[in-house]
């Protein structure tokens, strides 16, 4: 049999070990007939997977710097850095939904794309509304709101008490406004 075909067949059995298709006994027996008991190993398997988690949360946290100097010290449209956060934004919530199951990595990747959505939009507020202070405040409240309302439907305790904790201080800066 192809290389690449034993190589689907395991990464098959792989994903059937996982999602529990099968029971681990079973899976563990076609591993061993399929690799022919030397190929495979199970810490192998860990580290790639490590490997690729922390490559993946490398490139999130590096999108925050990135995204900071495209905002501040390029002379790109507007149009243009709007265009660029807004996928990043994207990136990170589709990187966070595929790694939901892991119980650190998908709520780095969330709050990633809150900050970002946060810098977006007060990039937004100076460049649409001139800084206009009511305006702001409602782009903040909004901001604010979404954070309590993914804090939760997600179950982030923290994005709800970052959520309501901003909701305070910006009512507290509005009546003193």
């Amino acid at each position: 049999m192809k290389q690449t075909k034993k190589d689907i067949i395991i990464q098959e059995i792989l994903l059937w070990k996982d999602n529990q298709m099968l029971p681990p006994h079973y899976c563990d027996y076609l591993l061993a007939l399929y690799t022919q008991g030397t190929e495979f190993t199970e810490s192998g398997r860990c580290a790639q997977l490590k490997r690729i988690h922390m490559s993946t949360a490398l490139l999130a946290l590096l999108l925050l710097p990135v995204a900071v100097c495209i905002l501040y010290f390029t002379e790109l449209s507007f149009l243009l850095q709007t265009v660029i956060l807004t996928s990043f934004v994207g990136s990170l919530l589709l990187l966070a939904i595929y790694f939901s199951r892991q119980k650190v990595l998908a709520p780095m990747l969330f709050l990633g794309a809150a900050v970002l959505l946060l810098l977006l939009s007060l990039e937004l507020n100076t460049r649409i509304f001139h800084d206009h202070p009511y305006t702001l405040y409602g782009l903040l409240a909004v901001n604010c709101l979404l954070w309590i309302f993914t804090g939760v439907k997600l179950k982030l305790f923290y994005f709800s008490i970052s959520g309501g904790l901003g909701l305070i201080v910006l009512l507290f800066f509005w009546l003193q406004y």
